[in-house]
């Protein structure tokens, strides 16, 4: 069966991430469903804004990579000047479009589908920007091929990914396979709205998809 588009963002008012056009086939949903955490919550951190949770390499141990299941809590991206705890799970609606955070800082994890630093695509979703203020990923399609992503996790462990590409996709042309599909080893993949905002329909018309792979991970020494 062929693949539906399904981008995961939502339509409305200016600034605000657009909401999916399209469904995820049942066929990816059950793949993706093995062996990756299926509970859906909300996971918000409380904290009253971003702040800069990476350690310096001197602080940093070790840990064998692909990691086991672990909630996201953090993440940071120097090169953007990303650094935030304000994070969330994000789960499907009844119509199988992916949710989206409710504030312009917190980024969200696809909880359908893999834990970051697990073995397949890790899908985090934020706005770039909502009701006047910037988004978290306001600044994602300045990441450059080999930029750092670190994602934290509840188990005190660090997942290092590096950026492979940017890709601006046309909402009408979401690559749901290349993002949602079960890969090998362990990759990232983070989304947000880009291109020309159309006023008539209050949205964007692209999407920016980051795509990347886990280099490495690490806990606090």
């Amino acid at each position: 069966m062929a693949a539906q588009e399904a981008p995961p963002v939502e339509s409305g008012e200016k600034g605000v991430l657009e909401r999916a056009t399209g469904k995820l086939t049942a066929l990816i949903l059950a793949v993706l469903a093995v062996g990756v955490l299926v509970a859906l919550f909300t996971g918000d951190s409380g904290d009253e804004g971003p702040r800069a949770v990476s350690l310096p390499p001197a602080e940093r141990a070790a840990v064998t990579i692909p990691l086991a299941a672990a909630q996201m809590t953090g993440i940071d991206a120097p090169s953007i000047g990303l650094a935030s705890e304000d994070t969330t799970s994000l789960g499907l609606r009844d119509d199988n479009s992916l949710d989206v955070p409710r504030s312009a800082s917190t980024v969200g994890w696809y909880a359908n589908g893999a834990s970051p630093g697990t073995v397949g695509p890790a899908v985090l979703a934020a706005h770039v920007n909502f009701r006047g203020e910037a988004g978290a990923f306001a600044r994602l399609g300045e990441l450059a091929p080999g930029a750092t992503v670190e994602v934290h996790r509840d188990d005190d462990t660090t997942a290092v990914f590096s950026v492979d590409r940017v890709e601006r996709v046309a909402k009408d042309a979401f690559p749901t396979e290349a993002v949602y599909a079960p890969t090998a080893d362990s990759e990232i993949r983070l989304i947000t709205c880009g291109g020309v905002f159309d006023e008539r329909t209050r949205s964007y018309e692209d999407n920016i998809v980051v795509f990347g792979h886990l280099t490495e991970a690490y806990r606090p020494l």
